[in-house]
């Protein structure tokens, strides 16, 4: 069985109004179809529900897209004539606020679950949501760094599809392409883009301060390229995995900051700086970051800064 495609269509469409039960009987066979079986669904325990759950704050983006804020970050809920697209589930602990805020949006079954990467507040929800029958997409290192997790509130259920490059689906009447330019914050970074709304979903690609997870592939060398990909497409807005969603010039800066920090860096190693002077060297007070990198991390920086002389 094909495990990665390199570019992959959903279409679904319409059909004619069936009674609730047959219409969720019906769907369940035909993502059976898409997607295969699921195999080993009932060995995923629900993971208990972590501290720190609290309330989902919703916010309109545009028309047909909602952000649902939280302590695990943020959701965002698509629109179609045939089901709903979420982007990152949240904390094991909000998803039943989660799905109620959706509710109040649409009763649209929740169709399919995209992960923007594999830490636990993106995919903290995984196993709830195939519970419930939503089908479970993400970078295919994902699902290869989920199989090495251990989060504090349990292992996570892996997707049920994984993409290489780029993938698009299609659902009532709308896209999403579901794109991976390369290592960044982890190997499996997903950046969900709609195109008809110009709205540019990017994960953890853009935070307050860069966290690249170097034991999972993470790459500060790497990071600009990869913002300069997501920048070559058409959009206004960009709803990122923590905080308020920003604009295409926020995105810029922050890509102008990561390349200046990256350059900065390669430039004391290229000097002969040791790894153990390194931070205290470099500058970032002006970038608005205050960098402590030690240990696994400060190794992984060193190490690739070292790789790109």
């Amino acid at each position: 069985m094909l495990h990665v495609l390199k570019r992959w269509t959903v279409m679904l469409t319409r059909a004619t109004p069936l009674p609730e039960f047959a219409r969720r009987a019906a769907w369940t066979m035909f993502l059976l179809g898409v997607f295969g079986a699921i195999p080993g669904l009932a060995q995923y325990s629900r993971p208990k529900d972590p501290p720190g759950k609290g309330a989902l704050t919703a916010e309109f983006v545009k028309t047909g897209l909602y952000m649902f804020s939280g302590p695990g970050g943020n959701s965002l809920l698509r629109l179609s004539a045939n089901g709903l697209i979420i982007v990152d589930g949240q904390l094991p602990g909000n998803y039943d606020e989660l799905l109620a805020q959706v509710k109040k949006i649409s009763d649209q079954p929740v169709r399919v679950l995209i992960d923007t990467d594999y830490h636990e507040n993106h995919t903290g929800s995984n196993a709830k949501f195939l519970a419930d029958h939503t089908q479970i997409l993400a970078q295919e290192n994902v699902k290869q760094d989920l199989a090495a997790y251990n989060p504090p509130h349990g292992k996570v259920a892996p997707p049920t599809k994984t993409y290489d490059h780029d993938l698009t689906l299609r659902l009532g009447g709308i896209e999403a392409q579901v794109l991976h330019y390369g290592n960044a914050h982890t190997n499996g970074d997903t950046v969900v883009y709609f195109p008809n709304l110009k709205v540019v979903a990017v994960g953890d690609l853009f935070a307050a301060t860069p966290d690249p997870d170097f034991l999972a592939g993470g790459s500060l060398v790497g990071w600009g390229p990869v913002l300069g990909e997501i920048l070559k497409l058409d959009f206004d807005v960009v709803v990122p995995g923590t905080g308020p969603f920003v604009t295409r010039a926020d995105l810029e800066e922050f890509k102008t900051k990561i390349d200046t920090l990256v350059s900065r860096a390669t430039l004391l190693v290229n000097k002969g700086v040791p790894k153990d002077q390194l931070m205290a060297q470099l500058k970032t007070d002006d970038l608005g970051w205050q960098l402590n990198f030690t240990g696994d991390r400060l190794d992984g920086f060193y190490a690739e800064l070292s790789r790109a002389k």
